[in-house]
C-alpha cells in the first residue's frame, strides 16, 4: 500500500497518490518516472545523423518512465508507444511542434486529471502554429523545443489548477447538499 500525498491547504490530494501501488512508493516513483521521461525525451530530441545512440537510449528511457509513474497499469501501458512515436515525429522540426500535445495528453491521463482539464491541449497546438510560422531553419529547432517544453509544463500546471478547482467546487456542492 502506498502513502498518499499530504493534502494541500484546501484539502485537495493528487488522485494518483491515492492508488494502491503494488510496488514502490508514490513520491519516489513519480520523481524517477518523470526524470526518465524528461531525460529520454531530451535524448530523442538531441538526435541527429551523428548521434544515433541518443535515439536508442531515449527510446528505451521514455517508455520505461511511463511504466514507472504511479498510475493504473492500463493507463501506463496505453501511452508508452504512442508518445514515443510522436516524440520521434518531433525530430522533424518546428512544423511538428504540435506533437508536444500528445505527451501532455498522456501526462493528463496518467495523473488522472478530469476531462475538463484537457482543454489545456489547445496551448501546445496554438504555440505550434506560431512556431511553424516563425521558425524556418532546422538549425533553430532548439528554439521550438524550448518554447514547446515551457508551454507543456505550464499547461500541465494549469490542468492541475483546473483539477483542484473542480474538486473544490465538488466538495462545496457536496457540503451544500
Amino acid at each position: 500500500m502506498s502513502e498518499a500525498e499530504p493534502p494541500s491547504p484546501n484539502g485537495w490530494v493528487e488522485p494518483a497518490s491515492r492508488l494502491d501501488l503494488h510496488w514502490g512508493a508514490y513520491r519516489q516513483r513519480l520523481v524517477i518516472g518523470l526524470g526518465m521521461l524528461v531525460v529520454g525525451t531530451g535524448f530523442i530530441l538531441m538526435t541527429s545523423a551523428y548521434s544515433l545512440p541518443f535515439l536508442l537510449v531515449g527510446s528505451v528511457l521514455q517508455p520505461a518512465g511511463w511504466a514507472v509513474l504511479p498510475s493504473t497499469i492500463g493507463r501506463r501501458v496505453s501511452v508508452a508507444i504512442p508518445v514515443l512515436g510522436f516524440t520521434w515525429l518531433m525530430l522533424g522540426g518546428a512544423g511538428f511542434a504540435w506533437c508536444f500535445c500528445v505527451p501532455l495528453a498522456a501526462w493528463l491521463l496518467i495523473r488522472l486529471r478530469p476531462l475538463l482539464s484537457y482543454v489545456v491541449l489547445v496551448l501546445p497546438i496554438a504555440s505550434s502554429i506560431v512556431l511553424a510560422k516563425t521558425i524556418h531553419e532546422y538549425s533553430q529547432g532548439w528554439v521550438s523545443i524550448a518554447v514547446s517544453t515551457v508551454v507543456i509544463v505550464a499547461a500541465a500546471w494549469l490542468a492541475r489548477w483546473v483539477a483542484i478547482t473542480l474538486d473544490s467546487r465538488q466538495s462545496v456542492r457536496t457540503l451544500r447538499q
